[in-house]
């Protein structure tokens, strides 16, 4: 796999995303089942990778449901 030269040089692990949220990075497996976040990249070993702007843009939402958007 060649990655393309417009991708970020910083790609996360889910175990980045788990401490970034505070969670387990079995709850990460469960957003991804439940399709709250999408792996950029999955290894050829199956190690999934995801970019810093979704987890954030997840992290938005998160706030926005949890009542912190603005009205």
């Amino acid at each position: 796999m060649t990655i393309p030269q417009t991708w970020p040089t910083t790609l996360l692990r889910p175990g980045d995303v788990a401490e970034a949220f505070g969670v387990t990075t079995s709850t990460i497996n469960t957003w991804v089942r439940q399709g709250h976040l999408t792996p950029v990249v999955v290894t050829p070993g199956g190690h999934r990778r995801f970019l810093p702007d979704d987890v954030q843009a997840l992290r938005a939402t998160i706030h926005q449901d949890q009542g912190g958007g603005q009205a």
